[in-house]
Parts: C-alpha cells; sequence; structure tokens
C-alpha cells in the first residue's frame, strides 16, 4: 500500500507497478538566468499573489489546472526573513485508463477539494512550523503548490484518453513567475518537494535557477523522493510513463536518474538535500517492476549504493536513515528523526546554508 502525507491527513492507495524512471523532465523554457522573477525580454512583469504576514492564504492561479479542468492555486505566507520556500506537494502518480481510473493519484478527476485548501490555509506542522526550534524555517515566507495532475509535475499534456490533463509543468511555468513577484526582496529561495514533488524539484530546479537573479542564493530539498535509476523490468513502465505525460527531458536524459545527473551538474551553485529511509514502504512500491514491494534488503541496498556515490558530489548532502518512513517534512518535530547525532531539522539547516553542511548516514 501506498502511503502519501498531506497537511493534517494520511491516505493510501495502491500503486501496482508504478516506476520513476522517466518520471523527471526540464521544465518549459524560461528566461535566462539573472533576468530575475520571470522577466524575459519584452515580456510583461508577472502579477504578484495575495499574501498575509505569518497567515495562509490561498489564491486561485489563472490557467492553472487539475487533471480534471478544474482551477487550481498556490497557498502563500510570508515571513520575517529574506528566504523562500517554494514547497511542491506530493500525492501518487497515473499515466492511463487504469492508474487514473484507480486511485493511483490524489485529485486529478475531482480537483482540490475546499476541505485540503483549508488544511494548506492551517498548515502548521515540520517545515511549515513557526515554533518548532529545530525548523530552520520558521522565520521564512512560504509558496505552496498543491498536486493534482498526477504527473510528479512534470506533464505538458493538456488531452488523453483517459479524460486527464497531465499539465503539471505547465502549471509551474505559469505559477513560478507569479509566486517570485509576491517575494521580491527575498535574497535566498529553496524548492523543496516530498514524495511526487520531490521528483518535482529534479526537474524544476534549473528552471527556477535561471529565473533568479545571479544575486539570489538557492538550494532545494528532495525528501522521500531519492532518484534512482530504474530497477531492472522497468523498461515498460518508463516508456509509459513519458508518452501519457510528455515531459521535455534535457539533451540524453530519458530517466528520473538521467535528470538528476544533469541538474546536480548544470547548477554547482545549488545545494541538494536528499532525505530517505532504507525501508520506505511507499518507494519500494513505487519503484517496483512488477507490482510486488521490492525487499526491503534490495532497496536499502540500491540506497546506500547510490549514497556512497552522493556523498562525495560537493553540492549534494545526504540523510539517510534506518527506518520504513515515507515523508520527513511533515514531522510535527523535525528533531523526532536522528541519524548519528544530526536531527533531520539540523540536516535541512546545512542544506540552506545555515550551518555547516553534514551527510548523516546510518549504515
Amino acid at each position: 500500500m501506498l502511503q502519501l502525507k498531506r497537511p493534517g491527513i494520511v491516505t493510501t492507495a495502491l500503486l501496482t507497478g508504478l516506476v520513476v524512471g522517466g518520471l523527471s523532465a526540464c521544465p518549459p523554457p524560461v528566461a535566462a538566468e539573472g533576468e530575475g522573477e520571470g522577466e524575459g525580454e519584452g515580456e510583461p512583469a508577472a502579477e504578484a499573489l495575495p499574501v498575509q504576514d505569518e497567515a495562509w492564504t490561498y489564491t486561485v492561479v489563472d490557467g492553472a489546472i487539475c487533471g480534471n479542468g478544474d482551477p487550481v492555486g498556490v497557498g502563500t505566507n510570508r515571513g520575517a526573513s529574506s528566504r523562500l520556500v517554494i514547497y511542491l506537494e506530493g500525492g501518487g502518480a497515473c499515466w492511463d485508463e487504469f492508474t487514473c481510473s484507480n486511485g493511483f493519484a490524489f485529485f486529478t478527476d475531482t480537483g482540490i477539494p475546499q476541505s485540503v485548501i483549508r488544511q494548506i490555509e492551517a498548515i502548521a506542522v515540520g517545515i511549515f512550523s513557526r515554533t518548532d526550534a529545530d525548523n530552520p524555517f520558521t522565520t521564512d515566507s512560504f509558496a505552496y503548490v498543491p498536486y493534482c495532475t498526477g504527473d510528479v509535475h512534470a506533464g505538458t499534456v493538456s488531452e488523453t484518453p483517459w479524460g486527464v490533463a497531465h499539465v503539471g509543468a505547465n502549471n509551474l511555468a505559469i505559477m513560478l513567475p507569479r509566486i517570485l513577484a509576491t517575494f521580491p526582496d527575498v535574497t535566498e529561495v529553496v524548492l523543496a518537494g516530498t514524495s511526487a514533488g520531490g521528483y518535482g524539484v529534479a526537474y524544476h530546479a534549473e528552471g527556477l535557477r535561471k529565473l533568479l537573479p545571479a544575486t539570489t542564493s538557492m538550494s532545494a530539498i528532495m525528501d522521500s523522493a531519492i532518484p534512482l535509476a530504474p530497477f531492472p523490468g522497468a523498461d515498460a513502465g518508463v516508456r509509459a510513463q513519458n508518452l501519457a505525460w510528455n515531459p521535455i527531458l534535457c539533451d540524453g536524459c530519458g530517466t528520473a536518474n538521467d535528470q538528476w545527473l544533469h541538474a546536480i551538474a548544470a547548477l554547482p551553485d545549488v545545494r541538494f538535500g536528499l532525505t530517505q529511509s532504507l525501508g520506505d514502504t511507499t518507494l519500494r512500491q513505487f519503484y517496483s517492476p512488477t507490482g510486488v514491494q521490492l525487499p526491503r534488503e534490495d532497496w536499502a541496498t540500491a540506497v546506500d549504493a547510490f549514497f556512497d556515490v552522493h556523498a562525495g558530489i560537493a553540492n549534494v548532502d545526504v540523510f539517510e536513515i534506518d527506518n520504513d518512513q515515507h515523508v520527513f517534512v511533515y514531522d510535527t518535530d523535525l528533531a523526532t528523526a536522528v541519524v548519528n547525532g544530526t536531527t533531520v531539522g539540523a540536516f535541512y539547516s546545512g542544506v540552506v546554508g545555515d550551518s555547516a553542511p553534514v551527510d548523516a548516514r546510518s549504515r
């Protein structure tokens, strides 16, 4: 069973046979680096979204839609610091009639319910807490991007035979300039995401960096979204997802792992932080090429081998914990998950440059 967290709720859905190879893509063309706030040459300035001090406001963004065509928006919350956290929500994935009709992805057929909008407007846990002493983001501004397109924020397909608009990448191309226009004075930007949203970070990081002024620093957090290469036998799933979503892949890229390697090489000034468990029950299903959950040891071995390589890369930090947890950014207390004396909150602090970066590994 796939367990996916939204603010204040835990839901489950079966994700048989889903693999993450091919779930990542480069973003659509954007303004050149240094132009800032989405203002390409000859383009009008993006319109700022409504925002309040230390309170959430949800605003529908013109042109952004869910899988069923309903409008979708962005939650904004202004803090006192000069740092902005742009958060990409997770919630499953679907790519054909069967997966999109059987609850493999949330809200593709219903749009974002008012009850969930109210939850977004009230979220105050994990990285969104303004009181947790172990949270480095307590005084930061936030932009919360909901997820209802079933394509890990990667799709560019407005019509499909199964009736779902996989337009997550199109939505972000509209949303990001407006988000940046809402917070024009920030000097740091963090692109963060969990699960499906975490994979979205890998392909949207480069596009976001190009939208920012050269003087604005950037970091990225990928929570429970380790971009492993596909397991043997997953090629059919990769092809099906690429055909369904039509992600705009970078040259030579065909999988999430390809896109990840491209992103970290193209963005040496952006620090990436990955939080991942060695028994993640969600991703063990997500990566399975057969629909049968991968054995824990097989998964742990693959995660460990990936981190053996990436722990030596200058702009990559890893937090590897030996439990079965999926998603850490919603932890009520960011001091709960600890590896060798490093809490997940302290790890995030290092990723965004508030303290010295550190790799925390349990084995």
